[in-house]
């Protein structure tokens, strides 16, 4: 799924090129070796058996991006290397942050956009990551994404850089 969502986002051409061959292959190698081990939330959104949205996250004091990514050793890949170095940008903003659920990944059918999929696995994952208590959620999204974290209660925290495109926004949703 989020391969097909992220084939055409400007990072995505910036780390593999402008040939939709390079990039689909590139994409799908990239989040194919993701796997979902770091990940303690992972929901879907499916019409009939078809998967059309997922969102991964992990639980406050959980967070896969202070936890994993910030300790993994530089890919010889150049192209990894490039999304190595996004991850340890990411850690480095999330070092200023009190403990938080973080959102890892939300991702839908590029053709399904725009008709509330990704808003209700947006609102589900918060739930499921919150439980009862106050806490807050964070994820980082690109420039053109901050407009619908934005209407969906999160804020911007900060920004950072992104080496295969524009500076990446820090998004901070509390829940009370």
């Amino acid at each position: 799924m989020a391969h097909r969502a992220f084939v055409d986002e400007p990072f995505t051409v910036e780390m593999y090129g402008e040939q939709i061959l390079d990039r689909w292959g590139g994409s799908w190698g990239l989040y194919a070796s993701m796997g979902s081990t770091t990940s303690t939330l992972a929901l879907g959104a499916r019409v009939d058996d078809v998967l059309v949205g997922v969102v991964l996250g992990n639980a406050p004091g959980h967070c896969a991006m202070c936890e994993v990514y910030a300790r993994e050793a530089r890919p010889d890949d150049p192209h990894l290397a490039v999304d190595w170095q996004f991850h340890q940008n990411t850690a480095q903003a999330h070092r200023s942050l009190d403990e938080h659920a973080w959102i890892d990944k939300l991702a839908v059918e590029p053709a399904l956009r725009g008709l509330g999929i990704g808003r209700r696995l947006l609102d589900a994952a918060a739930d499921a990551l919150t439980g009862d208590g106050p806490t807050e959620v964070v994820l980082e999204c690109a420039p053109d994404r901050i407009g619908f974290y934005s209407g969906a209660g999160f804020e911007q925290v900060s920004t950072f850089p992104d080496p295969a495109g524009p500076d990446a926004s820090l998004m901070r949703r509390r829940i009370s």
